[in-house]
């Protein structure tokens, strides 16, 4: 075996599969691979003066080998290490010390030894330094490397698209973006390069990396561009490019730091990115929000990679793996380059800069700065400015031009001010600017004030916005000639103090600036009190009369007096006469009725008291209304109203009087501005005087009078409960002491007259006759209130009507009740009498009662054997077929011989006596009537019965007397047959799969029995289960390949046929190998080894590459070993398909490459299955052909070891180890080419890695055994997801060695459960085998117990087993009679709730459960007895909550309405209604509409209401049998539109002259339908407005217009619901002259081929 197919086949990148050997290149390939490896280890030997020329040789001593790992672990020695061995001793030690240093770093080393290095195995020397390579060059990480360097590739330079670490890299065009990334400017040009200049741009771009970035050429340039060039390689090399502190890296680094416009600086991509601030922070420069950063690393992590999905970067490790401490940077930094490609978005606070200079700023000059918006993003009005002043804010005016503000404002006060300019209410960058405002010291104004109030505050002013800084003071001197300074403060550019005069006259204000008083100084203030003027004689008054009243001023200080009068917001006239000094008159009329309001002011001051009010009144304008005033009931709330609207705001005044001069108290209750309600409550009957007066006045019609009445004192007395047709029915009316009103008597709703007589004192009495025998019902109202008990209903009784029914009438047994029924029309139970006399002359008592359905129920007790004479009779007189002749018998003196067993087609003889059983039918069914029998009379009353069974099994005979079974009833006797047949037996059958067949016989459990033998002799469990048919099914599942045998006996006897037998293959353990060519048109074969997998029928056919079959040739060599040979004719590739038993082996298609000469073969065992850590062998048979074979064999995730020891006759005995459980890949070459069948998947597997679920502990007893229960099935759960492909297999023996019936359950992934049911008490054994092995352990000791209960014995019954209601009793019963000693315990559990459930004792092992549940929903209900679940358990239970119909929600458009023909779309929503069924039915004028209820399945409904008719429809919808709130809705359906019924009439759509022209012309839509008008105009030059009207929504006639301004043709269209109406379009020509008009009238009936377009026509649109 050469040195570059062993490399070939090993070295592998971590993450992939093993790297394939390319053809005859593989030297290249292999060479450039063993180079870099070599320059990567010189490289890091740098400085020790030791280097590695040859990579085989050089560290088989492991001198060489420590020095390496001590350079890449940092260290200066790992250990003692031997520095000249000269023994392979000494070179083990070394080795081992390295491995040892490596392990100890957490570096997994698969199948590498001290021996393979010591050796110079290379292919195991090139894995252990790409193991170096990846953990100290590449970096530490849980994740594969190739993944995240190309991701940081694609991040970087996404344009080249790069895929791969070969021959993307072999043109040097990717390596030049590379370099341009890490360093813009070095290869700007790299868009341009030639990529046929291979060579050049690998050797140029390796060339500035080493110079630029001291990156060692690991690859040489002709190995990067060569398409040899190896993955393992090309990560090597470009790794230097993504280390940390590389050009990659710190490139990265800049990139994010350049969009990065949020928070400090990144300095890596390593644990400073734990906590989520950074990408949170990138995120936000990117103008997303990913909230703020809390304690919480992953959940800021999380939302930052949210924040970047949003942004299209799609996250490359989870949120948990980026907050470990132990992140590889590369992850990060990979994912972090995806960022730079998106552009940065500024802050708000970034958005814009201020301009301006602020260092000399005056009260009172206006000072202007600059905003400059820095940012596409926003605009103008995302912008406003501030400016703050110690006590002011001066407004701030920006004035855009472009992109640019010119902001001003006025200071108006000295001191610190600041300015803000906000983007977006976010102050920007450099705000806030203080400055400082200086003042002029040259001006001060004081702000003069000629009167003020006395009490008041009077705000002084003193301007200073323009005097500079300096000191103010103010001074008030009184009319007494007292001085008090008064305080000064400084607001807004202005000071001010308050000034408050404590009595009338003049005050002097003096005005001091900095200690002198300012021009003007003192001022003088004349101070009046407006509290001082006093009103007299201002009171309400009528309407139309004037009203007067005086104000007294003259203590009030100088001043003029003004008054208003409103009314209803109107100014009424008014004069002020001033009689004296401070005596002032004034005069007004009222105009109207309502509040007048005065409001009177003293030097524009409101004096005190002011506004007045007064009421002025209209009592005409009163009027009252309502059912209080005339008639009301007694003892219940009666009420008027009293309208005062144009009335004024008078008093309402309200006496009521009642019959008895009391007076009855009442409640005004004022509802709105203009109505109140007068409520009382009248305590006794008569009429009552109500005097209403509204400001002192009586109103019109007052006193009224109201008539109480009491309906509850109405007595109605004898009425009849029932009554004869043609008599007269009376009954009598007492009104004497219920108040005045009317009397309506009904009897059958008015269809029968009554007539009353009046007896005085309003007494009547009433009376009708009867016109059929149907009860009549009588209704009374009095007042139309209904009369207490009304309505009463008098049954009418017909005598010849009634009827009599039941068994009591014919034949009765003794001491049992009977019964039987009479059938009276609802007759009342007095008017019917029953006499019954005995055969012996005695009278049989008989009781009547009634039963839930109304008819009358007889009941007697006869004790005598005889006939019974039966009389009924109504009124005294017996109904029609009356009397009857009822006969008693008495089964109990029946006697019956015993049934005796018997056997099919015998006959069975039994006897039976009647003689003293009275008279009466004897019948006798066998089989339930299927079996005839003979009935022979031997003696009067005494017979002898036979019968002849056909069938075996238990035979029933029911025997009855007048249809009674008799006691003894029904006898039973068993019946044999010995006949039985088997059916549905398959011929053939696979192992490990369930089978079964039926015994068709009428024999017990007890008498057939079925044994299975396997080949091996073994008995296979079989389960017999009887069918509900009678037949008996087998189940059972064969284990073992070969003929099994199928004994099914009778009694201990075989039946006919018996033994049966079927064959059984396992196609799993069909080898085929050996597989053998000579090259094109030479046979080709291979061979089939069959004869441990049963007997079946093999189908073998082999496909060419061109989908042809290919003729195979079998011949069977030895027993079910067959050899298959065939020529083919096509080089290429060969499908080979083998079936067996009609199923597909598992390795089926074969392939053979059929090639130009002959190939190798392989066979063995080692090709199909294995073990983990245990070795696997095969053979690879040379067959003379000069080579040697080339082996790899992969795990799932590592490789297999694998020695090669050749042998005589050109024979290879391959061995290898594999070191984990899976489908394993075994590639075998013969001189670089695969051999036949490869590659080949053996399966490995590891029987100790199954393991039990919970531990064995948990199934063991006291004596560590796996304890069983007789009878009880046993469950063992095993976990098998890491035993490798495989299959679980049991056997369980009991104590006698017989096999107990065992089945593997494996319908879950991973896991396989062993079910089986000890049947006899004592040791047991449990052998376990995976796929064929035997379990760590195998075989189990067990024990079986003896059952002390049957638990499947407990019968549960009730409906509180499956459903309850809220609040109510629900019960159920255990019955655990027969379960033997024990007591049930019971739970009910909910989400919301558990439920207290109550077990009471019945006796005899029964219980009676009760519980009442107050929440909905579903339960769980567990039952259990003596601590084991019953058969079921738990139960579901569903709780059904009360309904609510007011929360169901019902909307949609549907409810307003619609077309015929087109469904009304309704939504209901009931999910806070409870449960409840929901109903819905919809009627029109005559017809019901069909009405589509879905059921969404979430609480809601979606309902579609098709109507049959236009016009008014009535939708009822209930829920539970309920309205639900809204119902029933009302809505319409109109007619689908009808264009035709459109009618266009006027002046506008006729021709005309335009001098004259009437555009006008009416569109009238009555009796078109719902739909769409739609009006279009086109002039001579285009569109044309048109202008429609309509009086209201509802009007249905459209009054349309346009305004023409020149000759020419005017199309006008007029569509509704899109479709033209009778003479549209309309053409309408408009001339200048008659004579043109008169031309046009003469033409037109010429025809018009005129097409005109629809474009740029106006158009108006209107819905109906």
């Amino acid at each position: 075996m050469s040195e570059v197919d062993i490399i070939g086949n090993q070295a592998r990148s971590r993450e992939g599969r093993g790297l394939s050997v390319r053809g005859g290149d593989s030297d290249k390939w292999i060479t450039i691979q063993k180079n870099t490896f070599q320059n990567w280890i010189n490289l890091q030997l740098h400085g020790s003066g030791m280097t590695v020329d040859n990579l085989q040789e050089d560290l088989c001593d492991g001198v060489k080998l420590c020095a390496l790992v001590a350079a890449l672990q940092q260290k200066p020695s790992i250990g003692r290490v031997i520095k000249k061995p000269n023994n392979q001793h000494q070179y083990l030690e070394n080795v081992t010390l390295a491995l040892n240093a490596i392990a100890a770093d957490n570096i997994r080393l698969v199948n590498i030894g001290s021996e393979d290095i010591v050796n110079g195995s290379l292919k195991l020397i090139l894995g252990l330094i790409w193991h170096l390579i990846l953990r100290y060059q590449i970096g530490k990480t849980k994740f594969p490397p190739k993944k995240l360097m190309l991701a940081w590739l694609k991040a970087v330079v996404p344009e080249c698209q790069i895929t791969n670490f070969t021959s993307d890299w072999n043109d040097g065009v990717n390596l030049h973006a590379v370099i341009e990334y890490c360093q813009p400017g070095l290869c700007p040009d790299w868009r341009h390069l030639s990529r046929q200049n291979r060579l050049d741009n690998c050797r140029n771009a390796m060339t500035i990396a080493r110079d630029k970035f001291d990156i060692p050429l690991v690859v040489r340039p002709e190995d990067l561009a060569s398409p040899h060039l190896d993955d393992l390689s090309g990560m090597t090399y470009l790794s230097y490019f993504m280390n940390v502190d590389s050009p990659g890296y710190m490139a990265t680094l800049r990139n994010v730091n350049a969009i990065n416009t949020q928070g400090s600086r990144i300095n890596d991509f390593g644990s400073s990115w734990n906590d989520g601030t950074h990408l949170c922070n990138l995120v936000k420069s990117l103008g997303q929000n990913p909230g703020p950063i809390t304690p919480n690393h992953v959940d800021n992590l999380q939302r930052g990679i949210d924040c970047g999905r949003r942004l299209g970067v799609e996250p490359i490790l989870s949120a948990k793996e980026m907050a470990d401490p132990e992140v590889e940077h590369l992850g990060i930094m990979a994912y972090a380059a995806y960022f730079t490609h998106l552009k940065p978005v500024k802050s708000l606070a970034d958005k814009a800069v201020i301009e301006g200079n602020f260092g000399s700023v005056y009260v009172g000059q206006e000072k202007t700065f600059r905003v400059i918006i820095d940012d596409d993003d926003v605009s103008s009005g995302d912008f406003r400015a501030e400016v703050i002043g110690p006590d002011s804010i001066p407004p701030v005016r920006l004035s855009w031009s472009g992109r640019t503000a010119t902001g001003s404002f006025t200071p108006s006060e000295m001191g610190q001010h600041r300015l803000n300019v906000y983007c977006m209410n976010e102050p920007l960058a450099s705000c806030p600017i203080p400055f400082k405002v200086s003042s002029d010291r040259s001006k001060v104004t004081f702000h003069p004030v000629d009167r003020c109030p006395v009490g008041v505050i009077t705000e002084l002013k003193v301007d200073t916005s323009s005097a500079g800084q300096g000191d103010i003071r103010m001074e008030v001197e009184t009319p007494n000639g007292h001085s008090t300074n008064l305080p000064v403060v400084y607001r807004q550019g202005m000071y001010t103090a308050n000034f408050t005069p404590a009595e009338v006259g003049d005050h002097r204000i003096f005005v001091h600036y900095d200690n002198e008083q300012i021009v003007g100084s003192p001022f003088l203030v004349k101070a009046f009190d407006p509290s001082k003027v006093n009103v007299y004689g201002l009171e309400g008054g009528s309407v139309g009369r004037a009203l007067s009243f005086t104000a007294d001023s003259q203590s009030a200080g100088e001043g003029e007096l003004t008054v208003v009068v409103t009314h209803n917001g109107v100014t009424i006239p008014s004069q002020v006469t001033t009689r004296q000094s401070g005596i002032h008159n004034i005069d007004f009329t009222p105009q109207g009725a309502g509040t007048y309001r005065v409001q009177m002011y003293f030097n524009d001051v409101e004096i005190r008291g002011s506004p007045y009010t007064l009421e002025i009144v209209d009592s005409s304008m009163v009027s009252v209304s309502g059912d209080g005033l005339s008639l009301v009931p007694v003892n219940k709330t009666a009420s008027f109203n009293v309208h005062t609207r144009g009335a004024g705001g008078g008093n309402i005044s309200v006496d009521i009087t009642s019959p008895s001069g009391k007076k009855v108290a009442s409640k005004l209750v004022q509802r709105g501005d203009d109505d109140s309600v007068v409520e009382y409550t009248p305590t006794e009957t008569g009429d009552f005087e109500v005097s209403i007066s509204y400001y002192g006045e009586e109103l019109q019609g007052s006193p009224f009078t109201c008539k109480v009445y009491d309906v509850g004192k109405v007595i109605v007395s004898e009425m009849p409960q029932y009554a004869i047709p043609g008599n007269a029915v009376t009954f009598d009316i007492d009104a004497s002491r219920a108040g005045s009103g009317n009397i309506e008597i009904r009897v059958n709703e008015g269809r029968v007259a009554c007539s009353v007589e009046n007896r005085g004192n309003h007494q009547f009495k009433a009376s009708f006759f009867p016109e059929s025998t149907k009860p009549h019902v009588i209704e009374m109202t009095f007042n139309d209130a209904a009369v207490e008990d009304s309505p009463w209903t008098v049954n009418i009784i017909d005598p010849h009507s009634i009827t009599v029914s039941g068994e009591g009438l014919d034949r009765v047994p003794i001491n049992t009740e009977a019964s039987f029924n009479i059938h009276t029309s609802d007759i009342n139970i007095s008017c019917i009498e029953v006499l019954i006399k005995a055969p012996n002359g005695d009278t049989v008592p008989c009781d009547l009662g009634s039963d839930s359905g109304g008819v009358l129920v007889a009941e007697y007790f006869p004790t005598v054997v005889g006939d019974h004479t039966l009389r009924v009779l109504c009124n005294g007189t017996e109904i029609a077929d009356s009397p009857y002749i009822v006969k008693t018998y008495d089964t109990s003196a029946i006697t019956v011989t015993d049934l005796p067993d018997g056997f099919v087609s015998q006959p069975i003889v039994f006897s039976i006596d009647v003689s003293q059983a009275g008279e009466g039918q004897l019948q006798i069914m066998v089989n339930n009537g299927n079996l005839p029998n003979d009935v022979e009379m031997v003696q009067s009353g005494v017979y002898r019965i036979s019968f002849i069974p056909v069938e075996p099994g238990v035979q029933t005979v029911d025997i009855s007397f007048n249809d009674e079974p008799l006691p003894m009833s029904p006898l039973t006797c068993n019946v044999v047959d010995l006949s039985a047949s088997v059916i549905e037996l398959p011929n053939l059958q696979p192992v490990e799969t369930r089978s079964t067949f039926l015994i068709r016989s009428l024999a017990t459990d007890a008498s057939v029995a079925v044994e299975l033998m396997a080949p091996s002799g073994e008995l296979v469990p079989a389960n017999l289960v009887r069918q509900s048919d009678g037949d008996y099914k087998v189940e059972w599942t064969p284990t073992m390949a070969g003929k099994h045998s199928v004994d099914v006996l009778f009694a201990g006897q075989q039946i006919q046929g018996s033994p049966f037998f079927i064959n059984v293959f396992d196609i799993n353990k069909i080898r085929v190998d050996n597989f053998y060519n000579g090259g094109l048109e030479e046979t080709a074969g291979f061979n089939v080894d069959a004869s441990q997998a049963g007997r079946a029928e093999q189908s073998i056919w082999v496909v060419s590459p061109s989908g042809r079959n290919v003729p195979v040739d079998v011949q069977e060599t030895r027993a079910s070993e067959y050899a298959v040979s065939y020529v083919p004719h096509e080089v290429g590739r060969h499908k080979i398909h083998l079936t067996y038993g009609a199923l597909e082996h598992p390795g089926s298609p074969f392939t053979q490459e059929i090639g130009e000469g002959a190939l190798a073969t392989a066979h063995g065992d080692g090709l199909y299955r294995g073990e983990e850590d245990k070795p696997a062998t095969f053979f690879v048979e040379s067959g003379g052909i000069t080579g040697e074979p080339t082996i790899q064999v992969d795990g799932p995730n590592s490789i297999a070891k694998c020695s090669i020891d050749p042998q005589p006759g050109g024979r290879f005995a391959i061995t290898y180890v594999p070191v984990e459980t899976g489908l394993f890949d075994i590639t075998v070459k013969w001189n670089g080419r695969d051999i036949h069948g490869s590659p080949f998947h053996p399966r490995i597997v590891d029987a100790r890695k199954v393991r039990v679920i919970g531990g064995w502990q948990h199934y063991m007893d006291s004596q560590e055994r796996i304890h069983l229960v007789v009878g009880e099935e046993k469950h063992i759960p095993f976990e098998t997801a890491e035993a490798g492909p495989g299959k679980l297999t049991a056997e369980v023996r009991g104590p006698t060695g017989s096999i107990v019936p065992c089945t593997v359950d494996d319908s879950y992934n991973g896991k396989s459960t062993v079910i089986f049911t000890p049947r006899e008490e004592g040791h047991h054994t449990i052998h376990l085998n995976w796929s064929g092995h035997p379990l760590s352990g195998s075989a189990f000791s067990a024990y079986a117990t003896g059952g002390f209960h049957d638990i499947t014995k407990i019968i549960l019954s009730g409906r509180g087993l499956k459903e309850a209601t809220v609040r109510e009793e629900a019960e159920f019963f255990i019955d655990g009679s027969q379960a033997g000693r024990g007591e049930p315990q019971v739970q009910l559990t909910g989400v919301r709730a558990e439920v207290n459930v109550i077990i009471s004792p019945l006796g005899g092992g029964k219980y009676r459960c009760t519980y009442i549940p107050v929440i909905p929903g579903a339960y769980l209900l567990h039952i259990t007895w003596n601590d084991r679940h019953v058969k079921g358990a738990p139960f579901k239970v569903n709780v059904i909550g009360a309904f609510y119909p007011n929360k169901v929600a019902v909307t949609g458009e549907g409810l307003k309405g619609g077309l015929l023909g087109r469904d009304l779309d309704i939504r209901i929503d009931t999910r806070k209604a409870g449960p409840g069924e929901l109903t819905a039915f919809c009627t029109g004028p005559n017809k019901v509409a069909y009405c589509d209820l879905e059921d969404n399945r979430d609480g809601t409904f979606r309902l579609l209401v098709k109507a049959q008719e236009a016009g008014r429809h009535v939708l009822q919808v209930k829920y539970g049998g309920e309205h639900v709130l809204g119902s029933p809705f009302v809505f319409r359906v109109s007619a689908q539109p009808d264009a035709s019924k459109v009618r266009v009439s006027g002046p506008g759509v006729e021709h005309g002259i335009l001098a004259c022209f009437q555009s006008r012309f009416i569109v009238e839509t009555r009796g078109a339908g719902a739909g769409q008008l739609m009006v279009r105009i086109r002039g001579p030059k285009g569109a044309f407005q048109v202008e429609m009207y309509r009086d209201s929504q509802k009007d249905r006639t459209i009054l349309c217009r346009f305004d023409p301004t020149e000759t020419g043709l005017y199309i006008i269209h007029v569509k509704w619901s899109n479709l033209d109406v009778p003479g549209s379009p309309f053409h309408v020509h408009i001339v200048d002259t008659q004579q043109e008009l008169e031309q046009v009238l003469k033409e037109e009936s010429y025809p018009n081929s005129t097409l005109h377009s629809s474009r740029g026509y106006s158009q108006w649109r209107e819905e109906f």
